[in-house]
């Protein structure tokens, strides 16, 4: 028994390094005629819904598992208590985002790598919705459909807010 919990931990400890924090992300299902699935596991059965047609939701992540993120709990502006699944769920990175929060306007660095390794370019994005494929400590790996990029930021320049602007 205590080696197969040990077995047990050390699986989550692997499928989970690298993401021992918690994120919050903005719910942004671009489909208004339904509402977004949280499944069981990734492509697996649905577990439940989160009605996103209305308003934003901030979800809460716990984990990531390929094209999909683990949802622990999700709340929108007009909710006053976060609603908590009773099993964390997935939901796709197509629908899960942040928002590039730079109102200086200054151009801004965008990286190859996590690991800040020489800026790929610098542009002068402000406001603009980004869908989110990974994370690592303080960099997002981000999707920007507007240009089709794909580039890491640095979170000080991401708003994870549906209810509030980051200033």
């Amino acid at each position: 028994m205590k080696k197969l919990l040990h077995t047990v931990a050390l699986f989550f400890s692997i499928s989970f390094s690298g993401y021992a924090q918690s994120i919050t992300l903005i719910l942004r299902d671009p489909d208004m005629k339904a509402p977004t699935n949280v499944r069981a596991k990734p492509g697996g059965d649905i577990l439940t819904t989160i009605d996103g047609r209305e308003t934003d939701f901030e979800v809460q992540i716990i984990g990531k598992e390929g094209n999909y993120f683990l949802v622990k709990s999700y709340v929108s502006c007009e909710m006053d208590d976060a609603i908590t699944l009773n099993n964390p769920g997935y939901i796709h990175y197509s629908v899960l985002g942040t928002v590039i929060s730079n109102y200086a306007k200054n151009a801004i660095p965008l990286y190859a790598s996590s690991n800040k390794t020489g800026p790929v370019e610098r542009l002068k994005i402000s406001e603009v919705f980004v869908n989110v494929l990974d994370y690592n400590k303080d960099m997002y790996y981000v999707f920007y459909k507007k240009l089709n990029k794909k580039f890491w930021i640095e979170s000080k320049y991401l708003c994870n807010s549906a209810c509030t602007t980051c200033s």
